[in-house]
């Protein structure tokens, strides 16, 4: 970032840092280190790569632990960045912890956070809320009708519809997604 800003001085012109997420790189690349030195453990053994400076989709981590790893460098990155942490309930739920998080994403001077949670749908009965493997409205299963559950979620920083839509290395990584526990940090106390 410094550098960054020290060209624009010296150049009058605007040069930034951005945390890019390179989406259609992540599964991308990792397929090309596969082919040139095989599965590494911890490396080239899942279908995509971690983005940016992400605690791992996979990493067993609290909501407000994975803040405070990621949040010192979004003052880094002037030119765009995210964080995102994951829930496993709507937080319409628990509007308390909800806010706490949101909160702690500020003090730790997050310029970008999102809470995603899952937005599921039976489009068979209508029923709108989260679904595990049976619809909680209508009692039916995933295989019934030939018709699956719509599962929305956000992928890359967008709702844009059902997980069929993206490349095989986001539904991956969406897939290992570890849900972030929401404990009341001693500095949020």
């Amino acid at each position: 970032r410094s550098y960054c800003d020290r060209v624009s001085q010296e150049r009058g012109m605007n040069y930034s840092l951005i945390a890019t997420p390179a989406e259609g790189l992540s599964g991308r690349f990792v397929r090309i280190d596969r082919e040139r030195y095989g599965v590494i453990p911890g490396v080239t053994d899942r279908d995509y790569y971690t983005n940016g400076f992400h605690v791992p989709v996979y990493y067993d981590i609290s909501a407000y632990d994975k803040i405070a790893l990621e949040a010192p460098y979004h003052a880094l990155t002037n030119g765009g960045h995210i964080s995102y942490i994951e829930l496993d309930g709507d937080p319409s739920d628990n509007l308390e912890a909800f806010e706490s998080v949101i909160r702690y994403m500020k003090d730790c001077g997050m310029g970008y956070g999102s809470v995603n949670h899952p937005v599921d749908r039976d489009p068979v009965c209508g029923y709108n809320g989260i679904i595990e493997d049976v619809c909680p409205k209508c009692g039916r299963s995933e295989d019934a009708h030939n018709q699956p559950f719509e599962r929305i979620r956000r992928i890359t920083g967008y709702l844009v519809g059902t997980l069929d839509r993206f490349n095989d290395a986001k539904r991956a990584e969406e897939s290992q997604r570890v849900k972030h526990a929401v404990p009341m940090p001693e500095s949020a106390e």
